[in-house]
């Protein structure tokens, strides 16, 4: 991956190509098939037909081809149908025979307006799932890799294979405080997670750049989630579950000038800094409750700071990276492999603690997966992409 990107988040859902989407044994199925039934058929008394291979040419025919193939395939076991009637069905079984060669010949045509109803219902999904990765993307949009000399990657997978983006969330914003990052976590998980996942990054874009302290920041946000609640309550069921919905986070800031990280957690995962005296886990000293609660603390929110020289990395993470299990139900733990990747840069380690993730779990993700990723080079990415940014 190159350092060099201009922006990161979502991976691309595109629709995958059909033809890389089927085993390649089945591009050749078809006329394996026709070969099969003529190597049987012609060497074998006449009562033994091979049309029901003909037959089953023509249907994986129509699942894999493009039309015109699956006419030509009609078109040859249709040829093919013929041979094997006049080599010995026809004086063999007589009329039984014909019978049998005019339905296969039904059949194998069947295949041609299956094709098309296939072809046709694969443009209409294609194009659902263009329309959902957009909107998806417009709830989670891109962040910018670099901010000057901060360097920035994410990863993001959904546990559901249906959807991009799930219960987790992340975003970032280059302020007058510097660079403010924020990952959370919606209680629930899948598609039904997605409204208020909104909710909390679109109000945070906007308060980011307004309010002067990370707490003040962590308020704000507090109030839109509590809002939403509300609001969603109101509409779907008339009644307050206010106390029912809310969203674990952490919001860091990165000052342009400075030489320190900022950081306050609402009920959220701690974050892991890691430098080359030490890896650290970042336990909030002043744990808050999640955000959507926020009437329930009335105590002062406080965030915290730790030293963040050029070259460190800090990791902001979601439960589906801490909380995922093996077969033997053992928890991910993500030091060794940050140990190992943290000097190559933030794209490098999202994308191997996705992989150890998928490897720990035998690729079976049961929680959504959000990775954060920044550090402070020494300088800016060159315009031209020469060189290498030094960490």
């Amino acid at each position: 991956m190159s350092p060099y990107r201009t922006t990161t988040g979502l991976t691309s859902h595109a629709p995958q190509n059909e033809s890389d989407l089927l085993p390649r044994w089945t591009r050749f199925a078809p006329l394996a098939l026709v070969v099969l039934a003529l190597a049987i058929d012609l060497p074998t008394p006449g009562a033994f037909s091979g049309d029901v291979f003909l037959i089953l040419s023509s249907m994986i025919a129509s699942c894999v081809y493009t039309l015109r193939a699956v006419v030509w395939v009609a078109v040859l076991n249709s040829v093919a149908g013929l041979v094997l009637l006049f080599a010995g069905h026809l004086s063999a079984d007589g009329r039984h025979a014909v019978v049998d060669y005019v339905a296969m010949v039904v059949l194998a045509w069947a295949s041609v307006p299956l094709c098309r109803l296939r072809l046709s219902l694969r443009r209409r999904l294609q194009g659902a799932e263009r329309v959902a990765e957009s909107a998806q993307r417009a709830v989670l949009p891109p962040v910018r890799a670099w901010w000057g000399n901060t360097w920035i990657a994410v990863r993001y997978e959904a546990a559901s294979a249906a959807a991009s983006v799930g219960g987790d969330l992340y975003a970032a914003e280059h302020t007058p405080y510097g660079v403010r990052l924020l990952i959370g976590d919606v209680r629930g998980k899948g598609l039904n997670s997605v409204p208020g996942v909104a909710a909390l990054v679109g109000s945070f874009h906007e308060a980011a750049h307004h309010t002067p302290t990370l707490p003040e920041l962590a308020r704000h946000l507090d109030e839109a989630v509590a809002r939403h609640t509300r609001e969603t309550a109101a509409v779907s069921s008339g009644s307050d579950v206010s106390g029912e919905h809310f969203i674990t986070a952490a919001i860091a800031q990165i000052p342009d000038d400075g030489a320190e990280v900022r950081l306050i957690n609402r009920g959220h995962c701690p974050a892991f800094l890691v430098s080359e005296n030490a890896l650290q886990v970042w336990e909030p000293e002043h744990p808050g409750l999640p955000l959507g609660l926020g009437e329930l603390d009335t105590g002062p929110w406080k965030d915290e700071s730790r030293p963040f020289g050029p070259g460190n990395l800090l990791l902001l993470c979601t439960d589906g990276l801490l909380e995922a299990r093996d077969a033997g139900g053992r928890f991910y733990t993500p030091d060794q492999d940050l140990r190992q990747v943290w000097r190559q840069g933030p794209p490098a380690v999202v994308e191997k603690l996705a992989q150890a993730v998928h490897t720990h779990t035998d690729g079976v993700l049961t929680d959504d997966l959000a990775l954060v990723a920044v550090t402070r080079a020494e300088h800016a990415p060159p315009r031209g992409g020469e060189g290498t940014p030094a960490p």
